[in-house]
């Protein structure tokens, strides 16, 4: 494969992962509260009634939080954009011991027609385990990687190759679950309702915040990163031109997430990332490809490195 396709394939993985958890500037951090928690498949306090109780809505958001966890997984519709490029994905993913599932989705803009360029056609499939992403883009991309379908992202490469970010968007697929922008809204201690909205089919409550870079920071320190690595990821935000992020959620009456929405204002272009999640508690079952069909990522960067 030319050296350029195995940037792009860099490049991709980068786009997957930070599509599949939303936005790659903070960590999950945080708690939430015990009260108000069951098996996230229904019952329990509504919203309505949580706020005929007089909750806060940082008291109900840590409701929302502790249940939307304890449901363990759901099917999902995540897609990012920046600067006119797209990236959808979709599929069902688990969060009871990090980000396990598959995804399947498209890469938009340059970045799709450079991977088509490569030998695929911007289509993917992309399966999420405890310590690696595999990436299958089709026999066409295949055909360039000697056979084999599937490459293999550890995280801990993709840490090394996007250093302080890249440790937290590590630490991010590691210990994912959806609701990390209810928590950074609960962090922020900036939390407005915004009016209630019907999001496939169910009536929900609209919550919005800003939450600045040093409130992003704090929630990396929370999921263990040290000061230096906060500092470059403080660092890499101001590079990029984004000072702080913009959240808006939609909250079920049964108090789980709905949808979510974030939006960063980079130098790139306005960054804005969706997930829409539905049917909580479904079963997810997924597993590494053969190795026979799989190579490892660090392989074909090696190999451009020296020009194979």
């Amino acid at each position: 494969m030319r050296t350029t396709g195995r940037t792009f394939l860099a490049v991709a993985a980068v786009a997957l992962a930070l599509t599949a958890t939303g936005c790659g500037s903070k960590g999950a951090g945080g708690g939430a509260a015990p009260n108000g928690s069951d098996n996230g498949n229904g019952g329990g306090s509504s919203a309505a009634a949580t706020k005929d109780a007089a909750l806060t809505p940082a008291a109900l958001l840590k409701m929302v939080g502790d249940k939307t966890s304890a449901a363990k997984s759901a099917k999902v519709e995540l897609v990012t954009e920046i600067g006119g490029t797209k990236n959808e994905m979709k599929g069902a993913i688990a969060w009871d011991h990090g980000m396990q599932g598959q995804l399947t989705g498209s890469l938009g803009g340059a970045l799709g027609t450079n991977i088509a360029k490569a030998g695929g056609d911007g289509s993917f499939t992309a399966r999420y385990l405890g310590d690696a992403m595999y990436v299958n883009m089709g026999d066409g991309m295949a055909s360039q990687l000697g056979g084999a379908h599937w490459i293999k992202y550890n995280y801990a490469d993709l840490a090394k190759l996007m250093g302080p970010s890249g440790e937290s968007l590590k630490k991010q697929l590691q210990t994912a679950d959806p609701i990390a922008s209810v928590r950074a809204l609960i962090a922020s201690g900036k939390i407005n309702e915004a009016g209630t909205e019907t999001v496939n089919g169910a009536k929900t409550t609209k919550y919005t915040g800003d939450v600045t870079a040093d409130d992003l920071a704090g929630q990396a320190i929370a999921q263990g990163l040290t000061q230096e690595q906060v500092d470059g990821l403080k660092q890499q935000l101001a590079t990029a031109g984004a000072t702080s992020d913009h959240i808006e959620v939609w909250i079920t009456a049964d108090n789980l997430l709905a949808k979510k929405v974030e939006q960063l204002q980079m130098k790139a272009g306005l960054f804005t990332a969706t997930g829409l999640y539905s049917d909580y508690g479904t079963q997810v079952e997924t597993s590494a490809p053969q190795a026979s069909d799989t190579v490892d990522f660090t392989e074909l960067m090696n190999g451009a490195k020296t020009g194979s």
